[in-house]
């Protein structure tokens, strides 16, 4: 959900890492190199399923919620703790961490804000 809404196009399976943490437990590593892509269209290198392809859209992603062990309501709020997150993007990116300047956020609007930021809006009641 957060490579599709912040139009992460780079996310191939070589971007995707697990820890072990003890006696054959793994978890899932920190997100790394990850790049918005504002010229970009919206599609994934990893391949939700056969059937499916790549992601392309929120909708295809809940249809799909189970594959990942969620029900519709768990898949829902894990959608609205993204959401969120991508909404205030502009502030992140003025931040320390991040360290854009405003006149360059134009530059990445495109990459967080578009019509499947909306879907998502709409979805979640907001």
């Amino acid at each position: 959900m957060f490579n599709l809404l912040i139009t992460n196009v780079d996310d191939h399976l070589q971007n995707h890492g697990f820890l072990h943490i003890a006696h054959g437990q793994w978890r899932l590593a920190p997100a790394f190199d990850v790049n918005p892509f504002p010229d970009k269209e919206r599609e994934s290198k990893t391949w939700l399923s056969e059937q499916d392809g790549p992601i392309t859209d929120v909708q295809m992603l809940l249809a799909r919620a189970a594959y990942f062990s969620l029900d519709k309501t768990q898949a829902l709020a894990v959608l609205a703790e993204v959401h969120t997150a991508v909404k205030n993007w502009r502030k992140t990116a003025l931040g320390k961490e991040v360290g854009l300047r405003a006149n360059e956020l134009d530059d990445f609007a495109a990459a967080f804000e578009h019509p499947q930021m909306e879907t998502t809006a709409a979805l979640l009641g907001r």
